[in-house]
């Protein structure tokens, strides 16, 4: 039986080493979403940050065993099921639509998040992995995603995990007479969004050096402003010599900074050396030289508690637009569920019909016309079908006009001697639409998961 399911890793059950282990880049992306689509059928979109590994997936329990055994071939181990999630239903939906509101980011109300989830939903599209119902749920997502930041406070501030980073710094050498930064010489490695970020977030305070690096030396010339050195890739160990902080943010599979790479260090001027990649890019073993301090995602995640605290009167609010939103898209669906039985009985009925009276008269055609014949008829059906089922699918689901309308079409398409295939037999309109009605907002039963795995409803 389908239905919707949302699984994997995020920095609220697993540790960044379990993380960047299952981290998917682009190509991992398109190589697991071609293996999916020769095992199976089923609805899926893969999502991979710096903090998450994730799978929206409408299908079976297969299906949700074939993405658990996907990922764990692309991180070459077994599924971690003790760091994992899995949700069902109203619960994976929820996850969707609040994961792409920034409301269970590691940052609460982290902006980047949005542009992430739509970049790898346009991966899924041209994959052609997304069908009507992921389709359908991911545009319900970006809705609330517009509205969260028109009608509520949750992006004000700080809110991407860089700009969290550069507060940390900020803070660090504050404590050691350098306010907002200044006179400290800073080294920002990567020229990809996460480094765009903390770039901008540095250019709002003073220090007294903002140089930039990145393997392709062209993007780092491009992200660079006057006044902003570019340094050559391969000289980024000799320059972390002339500084004071350095912000890493590349894609880079393996670490770009090695202990072997460090230049000598006085302890008592340390260089502070902060990763925001996934997998780290920054050699842990740098952490315990003397005069290095390493902070990695999960140190700056310690550092988050203010920032969460002043947002959680807008999470509030945010949280009830994507209420508004789960309760409509879980409409549409029910709608469609609910007719979807009478449309295919009543084609089958159609289709029946149709075939009989070609078999009843093929003998008065030759084999060219009977195959003009069967296009035509076909055309025929389809046009004639196709006004009352546009026009029922366009009725209110919460109106007794609805149930009105499938009992009139089952009604108006159905003879006495094709009643047994129509087969569809509907009490009276007002006792439908009370048995609707008693559903409740959503038809979906929030369960947990039946395997090992972690199932939890704690938000960011």
């Amino acid at each position: 039986m389908q239905g919707f399911h949302a699984l994997g890793l995020n920095h609220e059950t697993a540790s960044v080493h379990v993380r960047e282990a299952f981290a998917l880049d682009r190509a991992a992306k398109q190589r697991l979403y071609a293996a999916w689509r020769v095992a199976r059928s089923g609805e899926l979109m893969l999502v991979s940050t710096c903090n998450r590994t994730e799978a929206y997936l409408y299908g079976t329990e297969e299906d949700v065993a074939t993405v658990r055994s996907l990922l764990s071939q692309h991180a070459c181990r077994p599924w971690p099921a003790k760091e994992s999630f899995h949700f069902q239903d109203e619960a994976a939906l929820r996850h969707v639509l609040e994961v792409t509101c920034g409301l269970r980011s590691q940052v609460l109300g982290d902006a980047q998040i949005f542009s992430q989830i739509k970049e790898d939903y346009r991966l899924a599209v041209e994959a052609g992995s997304v069908s009507t119902v992921m389709h359908r749920l991911l545009h319900s997502a970006f809705r609330a995603a517009k509205r969260v930041a028109a009608e509520t406070d949750l992006h004000q501030g700080t809110t991407s995990v860089a700009g969290v980073a550069v507060q940390a710094a900020r803070r660090y050498f504050a404590r050691r007479g350098h306010p907002d930064l200044e006179g400290v010489r800073v080294l920002v490695v990567g020229a990809g969004e996460m480094a765009r970020l903390a770039i901008e977030a540095l250019r709002t305070l003073a220090p007294s050096v903002l140089m930039l690096t990145n393997r392709t030396q062209q993007r780092a010339e491009a992200l660079a402003q006057p006044g902003e050195q570019v340094v050559p890739w391969g000289q980024r160990a000799q320059a972390l010599a002339h500084c004071d902080l350095a912000i890493v943010a590349t894609a880079a599979l393996d670490p770009v900074l090695t202990a072997d790479m460090m230049p000598p260090r006085c302890p008592d001027h340390p260089l502070l050396l902060i990763d925001l990649s996934i997998p780290r890019n920054i050699d842990p073993a740098i952490d315990g030289l003397p005069g290095y301090q390493v902070l990695d995602l999960d140190a700056i995640k310690a550092r988050q508690a203010a920032v969460e605290a002043r947002r959680r009167q807008a999470a509030r609010q945010a949280r009830k637009i994507c209420e508004e939103l789960l309760h409509e898209f879980v409409t549409w669906y029910f709608h469609q569920q609910a007719l979807q039985p009478v449309i295919q009985a009543i084609r089958d009925t159609f289709e029946t019909i149709r075939r009989q009276e070609i078999e009843r008269h093929h003998r008065r055609f030759s084999e060219v016309d009977r195959e003009e014949l069967d296009r035509l008829t076909r055309s025929i059906m389809q046009k004639l079908l196709a006004i009352p089922i546009v026009r029922l699918k366009s009725i209110d689901p919460d109106s007794i006009d609805f149930v009105r309308g499938i009992q009139l079409l089952a009604q108006l398409f159905s003879r006495p001697s094709c009643e047994e295939a129509l087969a569809v037999q509907l009490p009276e309109p007002s006792v439908l639409l009370e048995r609707l009605r008693a559903q409740g907002p959503c038809p979906f039963v929030e369960r947990s998961s039946a395997s090992p795995e972690r199932s939890t409803t704690d938000h960011a």
